[in-house]
């Protein structure tokens, strides 16, 4: 496979901001695939870095479409927060990954630390 040309890669997101952010930075000549096309429920991330959590969807992905899958994971990590939330950051937002929801947690955070 080390002289095959990609010319077709699966984007292993469901956050439609990444998928076209990613897509962005491809290769107009390669053709991107969301896992939304074929109806497929993120893994479990339950690895403990963010590239952990990277391989896990990505190896997933790839497994059950059998295409190369591209995937990443990421979230914030704030220094007074000790790093926090980290790989946690959608967590912080309850159930649903409320984006609003996180932040205010966030700013409480941080506001217990001054």
């Amino acid at each position: 496979m080390l002289n095959k040309k990609i010319k077709k890669i699966l984007i292993g997101t469901n956050n439609k901001g990444k998928l076209k952010e990613i897509r962005g930075l491809l290769p107009k000549n390669i053709k991107t695939l969301s896992i939304s096309e074929f109806k497929i429920k993120s893994p479990r991330e339950n690895g403990k870095t963010f590239k952990e959590n990277s391989l896990i969807k990505s190896r997933y992905f790839s497994k059950k479409t059998n295409l190369i899958c591209l995937a990443d994971d990421s979230g914030l990590e704030i220094d007074i927060l000790n790093k926090k939330p980290g790989i946690y950051s959608a967590r912080w937002g309850g159930r649903n990954s409320d984006f609003k929801k996180a932040i205010k947690k966030v700013y409480r955070e941080i506001n217990k630390k001054r």
